[in-house]
């Protein structure tokens, strides 16, 4: 692959919508990075990540056996490292500086310096920063200050979201990130508005539930909630998913995924699509799949069926190697 850069861009689209996980990571590294963005099958697809004290392990639902090292450049114990989004990055805190680190492909990406980069709390990517430094970042530095940054601009646009309630969960949707509150309130975040935090509505309370997710499926914002029972010896009994229009600021509960399925996890909730040409047979349309820990020894991946509200485990996605706290994302090269 060496002379990769004198292929003809739609060739090289081709091949790599073809390629499988690993060689879907190889075919990356060898691929020049402005083509990076041309192709857009492996990394649709749902993988999970997990830590130890010096790699990371990653492995995708199309070869669950196959478990893949990547070193780290700072231990997950330290607070140095810090934060992971759905697309694979993590804020990390290097020297000083706060940094984005791609643990699959090994890429960095600086941006200017954030004094409050220790209480680092939450970050989520308009774009790919692989691809172009077109993206903006945006950081929630706990308790109530939220900054962005376009890296062409070299310094960071703050605000600060008067009520101080803790944010649940952010998410790029439709060229805004959105914010939702432990009051239940989503705040919308326009860049067109030098990202002044704006209230738009409060989502119904859904006694029971755990922490909600903030995930864009078939192109609707949505607001996922885990309601679950800690004294069952099942804790997960089933999920609430609310659509969220931002214009209407109106909110209506969803009965039905369609095609699509949802992964959550702390941070790290996103939708993918499929069909009955799909390479993922183990995965279904229209369900909700979580890393489940009750007990905390005994982690299992769980589907919640939409139509039905069935719950099933899949040993079949775990595999035996799966380091700490596994994680959905969608990764980005």
């Amino acid at each position: 692959m060496s002379g990769s850069g004198n292929l003809p861009p739609d060739l090289i689209k081709v091949v790599a919508e073809r390629l499988d996980a690993k060689e879907f990571v190889i075919f990356r590294a060898a691929c020049p990075s402005d083509l990076a963005g041309q192709y857009k099958a492996q990394k649709r697809a749902p993988w999970l990540i997990s830590f130890t004290d010096a790699e990371s392990l990653f492995w995708s639902m199309t070869r669950v056996e196959e478990v893949y090292r990547a070193q780290l450049p700072i231990a997950p114990s330290s607070s140095g490292l810090g934060v992971l989004c759905y697309q694979g990055w993590i804020a990390i805190a290097l020297e000083g500086q706060l940094k984005l680190f791609n643990p699959i492909s090994g890429i960095f990406t600086k941006l200017p310096v954030l004094e409050m980069l220790c209480r680092v709390h939450k970050f989520a990517l308009s774009s790919n920063p692989s691809v172009s430094d077109e993206y903006v970042i945006m950081v929630h530095v706990q308790p109530a200050t939220f900054a962005f940054c376009h890296p062409k601009d070299r310094a960071w646009t703050t605000q600060t979201y008067r009520p101080k309630s803790q944010i649940m969960d952010l998410i790029h949707f439709k060229g805004r990130f959105v914010a939702l509150d432990e009051n239940r309130q989503v705040i919308t975040f326009n860049p067109q508005d030098n990202f002044n935090p704006q209230e738009n509505l409060v989502i119904p309370n859904v006694k029971g539930s755990r922490r909600p997710h903030l995930v864009e499926c078939s192109g609707s914002l949505l607001v996922v909630w885990h309601k679950d029972d800690w004294f069952s010896p099942d804790s997960m009994t089933e999920f609430r998913v609310y659509k969220v229009d931002l214009n209407e600021k109106a909110c209506t509960e969803e009965k039905s995924l369609g095609t699509a399925s949802i992964f959550l996890s702390d941070g790290c909730s996103f939708s993918a699509e499929f069909n009955a040409r799909s390479r993922l047979p183990e995965i279904k349309p229209n369900h909700i799949y979580c890393v489940d820990f009750f007990p905390l020894w005994d982690r299992k991946i769980l589907s919640y069926n939409m139509e039905d509200g069935r719950i099933e485990t899949h040993p079949e996605l775990m595999p035996r190697q799966a380091g700490t706290t596994p994680r959905w994302i969608q990764p980005t090269f």
